[in-house]
C-alpha cells in the first residue's frame, strides 16, 4: 500500500500563507538575458553559462525539515526572447551512488534523484508550473493550483542530464509557449528549485519550505531581471493517426479500422487556453478495474482518458463533475420481454467532439468551460419466434456543458461558481446543477472557513410537458488547517431528491451529517520517528427526510515513518451503536438495522529505495451480535533488477460473512410482496502482475495483468420487515431448475501491454495490445486453480492498436517556413 508519503507532488495539495508571513525573507535570483541560447546537451560549456554561480545549499523539506542539505548545488537561470534556460550543477561526493532508474515520462515513483524548478509566473503564491527531470533524464511536469496539483498536465520542453565525477548536471529549456505570464515590460515571478537525493530520502528546496505551513507555491523565492519578454502565440496541433484491430471471441468476429483526428491547443491570450479534441480516440487507455458489485451504490471508475485528466483542476473544484459520464450509456432497452431478447447492449456512447477552455489571469480570475457531444446508441433486439432483428435507440444525442468561474481572494481565499448542464435530444431527460463554493482563510493561514452549496434540477419529459424535481446540498466547515495540532467541525446536508448524477457522481443523497476531527502531526525527526500523523474523528448522521437517526461512527488512525524509512500505520473504528441503512433495501421507506460493529487495519511499507520492496496490510471487521467476521489482507512486492527492468506483483484477499439485499418478490398483480435479504459468504481476490522495461528515457514497454475473482454464496434467506429486522422466510433462493439463483462466480481478466516511443518533443508512437476475459456463473464450487482453468477456456476480446501522435508548434513551423 502506497500510504502517506510527503513528496514534491503530494505536499502541494493546497496553498496557504503568503511569503511575507514566513520567518525568513524569500531568496532572490536575478535572471540574465543572453543573446544566444545554450545548447541543451547536459554540458555547461556554452557562453550563456560562463559567468558561473556560487555554490549554495538547499534547505531540507524532509526528513529533517529546516536543516541545511549536506549537498551543494549551483543554479543559473538565463533567458532569451524564446524561453527560460536553467543550468544546474548538483554536487555529490559519491557520484557512483547517484540513483538513476529509468521510467516512463511523468513517472516519479522510480528510484532516481530528481531536480526541478517551480515557476509562479503571476507571483500570486497560488498557481505555478513545475518542471522536473531525473538523473536518468526522465521528464515530469506538474501544474500547481490553490488546493490541488495536476500531474496530468503536460508541456513540451527540453532537458538533458550528464553524470560527472563530482555530481550531475541538468540543463533545461522551457519555451514561453509552455507557460502563461502577464504582458508587462518588467516581471517578477515566484521561483523555487527542488532537489531529491533518493539514496538518503532527502528532499530539499532552494527557498525554505516549512512543512507545518500548507503549501509550496506560497513559500517560493523571487525571480527578477525578466524584462521585455512577451507571451507568444500559443497554438499547438496534435494530429494523430491510428490503426485498430478488434476481435470478439464471443461472436467470433474481427474488425479492422483506421482512425484519425487532432487535438488543438490555442492560447486565446496570455491567460486562457482553448483545448479541442476532434474525433477523439480512446482506444489505448488503460483497462478499467472491473468488479462484481452487490452494493446499493454505483461503482466509480478512474478516469484514464488524457483529455479528461489534463487541465481539469477548475472543473473538479466543486466536486460536481464526474468525467466518466461523458461517453456513458444511460438508457434502457425498450422491448417485449415475452417475445424478444436483447442480443447486444451499448457499453458506451461515442464522443463526437469535446472542447474545454481554462486558465487564470493576473488578477486571479479563473474561468473554465467544457462542452462534449456524444452520439446516439442502439441495442440489437431479436424476435424469439421469427428471428427478426431490429435496432432500438438506447441513448439520444447528448450534450454535456460545464462552466466554472473562480476568483482568488486575499489571504489565499477564493470564491467560485459552477454550473453543469446535460441536454438530451428526442425529448430525453435534462439536468442542471448550480453550485457556489467559498473558502476564507486568516492572514496567517491557520484557520479556514469553508462553505459550499448547490441546487440540482431534473427535467423529465412526461409527454404533456416537463416535470421539475429540485434538490439541494450545503456543506460548512470551520477548521484549523496548519500546525502540529489541526482540528475542525463540519455539517453536510443533502436533500432526499438532490441528484447530480447526470454529470457528477453521488453514491446516495438524503443525509444530514455532523463531523468533528482532531489531528496531531510530528513533522520533524524525533527519536526513531521521522514523521507521524495521527487523527481521530466522529460523525453523527441522520436522514434528511424523514428526520430519523442513521448512524454514529468513530475512527482513529496513526501513520508513522521511521528513521530507516519504513512506514507503519493502523486504524481502528466502527459503529458503537445500532445503525440503520436506508439504501441497502433498494426500496424507499424501508430500513435495515445493523448491530454495533468495529474494525481495524494494520499496514507496513518497506524502504522504497531497496531493490526489493514489500508492503503488507491486514484487517478485520466484526459484528458480534451476528457472529459476523470479515477478514482482508494483501501484499505488494516490487523487485528492481536494474535501472531498466523491474517486476511487481500485488495480491489482495477478502473473505467473510455478511447480510445484505438479495431480491424483491412481487404478487401476480405486480405489487411488492417481500424484500429478501440473505446471509452470504463472500470471497474476493485480486492479483496483479506488472513488468516495466525502459530502454532509455524515450522508449520502453510495460505490461499489466489483472485477475479479479469474486465468489458469493448464499446460505440462508430472510424477509426484511418494516421495522428493519430480518425475519424467517420460506424463500429458498432456487430457480425452477433447482439451482442457486443468487450465488455468483465472477471473473474479470485484463491484460494491457504498451510499447511507447517518444520520437520528438511532444510526439509519440504507441503500440497497445489489450486482452479481456469476463465470466459469470452461479457455480461457486470451483477452487482458485480450477476457476482459472475455466477462464482460460472462455472467449476473449482482443484489441491491437498502433497510434502516432505528432506535436506541431505553429510559431516554430511558421518561422521555419519563412526562413526558407
Amino acid at each position: 500500500m502506497n500510504q502517506t508519503r510527503i513528496t514534491f507532488l503530494t505536499v502541494a495539495l493546497s496553498v496557504g500563507l503568503l511569503a511575507d508571513a514566513l520567518a525568513i525573507e524569500p531568496r532572490q535570483l536575478v535572471a540574465r538575458r543572453v543573446t544566444h541560447a545554450p545548447r541543451i546537451d547536459g554540458i555547461l560549456d556554452d557562453e550563456a553559462w560562463r559567468e558561473g554561480a556560487e555554490k549554495v545549499q538547499f534547505t531540507q523539506f524532509a526528513p529533517a525539515n529546516g536543516q541545511q542539505s549536506e549537498f551543494q548545488s549551483t543554479i543559473q537561470l538565463v533567458y532569451t526572447n524564446k524561453g527560460i534556460y536553467i543550468g544546474a550543477y548538483l554536487y555529490d561526493p559519491q557520484p557512483d551512488k547517484i540513483l538513476k532508474e529509468f521510467g516512463q515520462r511523468d513517472d516519479m515513483d522510480r528510484n532516481a534523484d530528481y531536480f526541478g524548478i517551480l515557476l509562479d509566473t503571476y507571483n500570486s503564491g497560488l498557481n505555478a508550473f513545475a518542471f522536473v527531470v531525473s538523473a536518468a533524464g526522465v521528464q515530469n511536469d506538474i501544474y500547481f493550483t490553490a488546493n490541488d496539483e495536476d500531474s496530468a498536465w503536460d508541456a513540451v520542453w527540453s532537458s538533458a542530464v550528464t553524470i560527472t565525477d563530482d555530481g550531475w548536471i541538468v540543463e533545461m529549456e522551457i519555451p514561453y509557449f509552455a507557460l502563461r505570464f502577464p504582458k508587462q515590460e518588467v516581471q517578477t515571478w515566484g521561483v523555487n528549485f527542488y532537489r531529491n537525493v533518493k539514496r538518503k530520502q532527502e528532499e530539499s528546496f532552494w527557498n525554505y519550505v516549512d512543512n507545518s505551513i500548507r503549501g509550496i507555491v506560497n513559500q517560493s523565492g523571487r525571480l527578477t531581471g525578466l524584462e521585455n519578454i512577451k507571451p507568444p502565440l500559443r497554438l499547438a496541433l496534435y494530429p494523430y493517426a491510428s490503426t485498430i484491430y478488434n476481435h470478439d471471441g464471443n461472436s467470433g468476429t474481427g474488425e479492422f479500422s483506421v482512425a484519425g483526428g487532432m487535438d488543438v491547443k490555442y492560447g486565446i491570450n496570455e491567460s486562457y487556453t482553448l483545448d479541442v479534441s476532434l474525433i477523439p480516440d480512446f482506444t489505448q487507455v488503460q483497462s478499467d478495474n472491473i468488479v462484481y458489485n452487490i452494493t446499493a451504490y454505483e461503482v466509480r471508475f478512474n478516469e484514464n482518458r488524457q483529455f479528461f485528466t489534463e487541465g481539469t483542476e477548475l472543473f473538479n473544484k466543486a466536486n460536481l463533475f464526474y468525467s466518466r459520464r461523458v461517453g456513458q450509456s444511460f438508457g434502457k432497452v425498450s422491448y417485449d420481454s415475452e417475445r424478444e431478447r436483447v442480443l447486444s447492449h451499448p457499453t458506451g456512447a461515442n464522443l463526437i467532439n469535446a472542447v474545454k477552455l481554462s486558465g487564470r489571469n493576473k488578477k486571479g480570475l479563473g474561468i473554465g468551460f467544457f462542452n462534449g457531444l456524444t452520439a446516439k446508441t442502439f441495442a440489437t433486439v431479436e424476435n424469439t419466434e421469427t428471428g427478426e432483428r431490429r435496432k432500438v435507440q438506447v441513448d439520444p444525442l447528448t450534450n454535456f456543458n460545464m462552466i466554472v468561474v473562480d476568483q482568488n481572494l486575499k489571504n489565499n481565499s477564493n470564491i467560485s461558481f459552477t454550473n453543469t448542464n446535460v441536454i438530451r435530444d428526442d425529448g430525453g431527460r435534462d439536468a442542471n446543477v448550480a453550485g457556489l463554493n467559498v473558502s476564507l482563510r486568516d492572514k496567517k493561514n491557520n484557520y479556514q472557513l469553508t462553505y459550499s452549496g448547490s441546487i440540482s434540477t431534473i427535467l423529465e419529459n412526461t409527454g404533456d410537458g416537463h416535470t421539475a424535481d429540485n434538490g439541494y446540498k450545503y456543506f460548512i466547515e470551520l477548521a484549523r488547517i496548519s500546525g502540529t495540532w489541526q482540528y475542525g467541525i463540519n455539517r453536510n446536508v443533502e436533500s432526499y431528491n438532490y441528484n447530480i448524477n447526470d454529470m457528477g457522481y453521488l453514491q446516495a443523497p438524503n443525509e444530514v451529517t455532523h463531523t468533528g476531527y482532531l489531528r496531531y502531526n510530528i513533522l520533524k525527526p524525533v527519536g526513531i520517528i521521522n514523521r507521524m500523523h495521527t487523527g481521530i474523528n466522529a460523525s453523527y448522521q441522520r436522514l434528511h427526510k424523514p428526520d430519523v437517526f442513521s448512524s454514529l461512527r468513530t475512527f482513529l488512525n496513526v501513520n508513522t515513518q521511521f528513521k530507516n524509512f519504513w512506514w507503519m500505520g493502523f486504524n481502528f473504528g466502527g459503529n458503537p451503536t445500532d445503525s440503520y441503512d436506508y439504501f441497502e433495501p433498494r426500496v424507499w421507506g424501508y430500513k435495515f438495522r445493523q448491530p454495533e460493529n468495529f474494525n481495524f487495519n494494520l499496514w507496513v511499507e518497506s524502504d522504497s529505495r531497496k531493490p526489493l520492496q514489500v508492503n503488507f496490510y491486514t484487517g478485520q471487521f466484526h459484528r458480534p451480535a451476528w457472529d459476523q467476521q470479515f477478514t482482508w489482507g494483501g501484499f505488494f512486492v516490487r523487485y528492481r533488477v536494474n535501472n531498466k527492468l523491474s517486476f511487481n506483483t500485488e495480491i489482495n484477499y477478502e473473505q467473510g460473512f455478511g447480510r445484505g439485499y438479495a431480491t424483491r418478490l412481487y404478487t401476480t398483480e405486480g405489487e411488492l410482496q417481500n424484500i429478501i435479504f440473505g446471509h452470504r459468504e463472500m470471497l474476493t481476490t485480486t492479483n496483479i502482475l506488472g513488468l516495466n522495461y525502459t530502454f532509455n528515457n524515450k522508449m520502453g514497454f510495460r505490461l499489466r495483468l489483472r485477475h479479479y475473482w469474486s465468489k458469493v454464496r448464499y446460505e440462508k434467506f430472510f424477509e426484511l420487515g418494516t421495522d428493519g429486522e430480518l425475519h424467517e422466510t420460506a424463500y429458498n433462493g432456487l430457480t425452477t431448475e433447482g439451482t442457486p439463483a443468487h450465488d455468483a462466480n465472477f471473473n474479470a481478466i485484463n491484460l494491457d501491454l504498451v510499447y511507447f516511443l517518444q520520437i520528438a518533443p511532444g510526439s509519440f508512437l504507441n503500440f497497445v495490445w489489450k486482452d479481456a476475459i469476463q465470466t459469470f456463473t452461479n457455480n461457486t464450487r470451483p477452487d482458485y486453480l480450477e476457476n482459472l482453468r475455466d477462464c482460460a477456456n472462455a472467449p476473449q476480446v482482443n484489441s491491437i492498436s498502433i497510434r502516432l501522435t505528432y506535436f506541431i508548434d505553429y510559431v516554430s513551423l511558421r518561422n521555419t517556413l519563412r526562413a526558407r
